[in-house]
């Protein structure tokens, strides 16, 4: 009887811990902030509410993506209640303004882009 105890009790311990390694390791993999945001993966457009900021760095995020872009600086704001974001700066061509757009309206379905880029050739 003894023996059965201790048998039953091992694997309890075993089990356990074997659970609490696992947690432990999703949670580590979850709050890894080494992460660059333009690799950051992609907001979740579920039932989570998210907050101006995330949605702000979703946008900047697929902006960041594309190396023309990238080098000249489209200042995003969000309202992630109203599921809109507002994206402002120059840029040298439509081209380019045209890309900013439709970058921003993928880092979330449903969202609502105004575009303030103003467009100016380079001299």
């Amino acid at each position: 009887m003894q023996k059965k105890f201790v048998i039953v009790f091992f694997g309890l311990v075993v089990g356990l811990g074997l659970i609490s390694c696992h947690r432990n390791r999703d949670e580590a993999a979850n709050t890894n902030t080494d992460t660059p945001a333009a690799t950051a993966p992609a907001p979740s457009t579920g039932g989570t509410a998210m907050s101006n900021s995330d949605l702000e760095n979703a946008v900047k995020a697929k902006i960041q993506s594309d190396d023309q872009l990238r080098s000249v600086g489209i200042n995003v704001n969000a309202d992630a209640d109203k599921k809109e974001v507002t994206l402002s700066g120059t840029v040298p061509s439509q081209d380019l303004r045209s890309r900013a757009v439709d970058l921003a309206k993928s880092a979330q379905d449903g969202l609502t882009v105004n575009d303030k880029i103003d467009v100016k050739p380079a001299a």
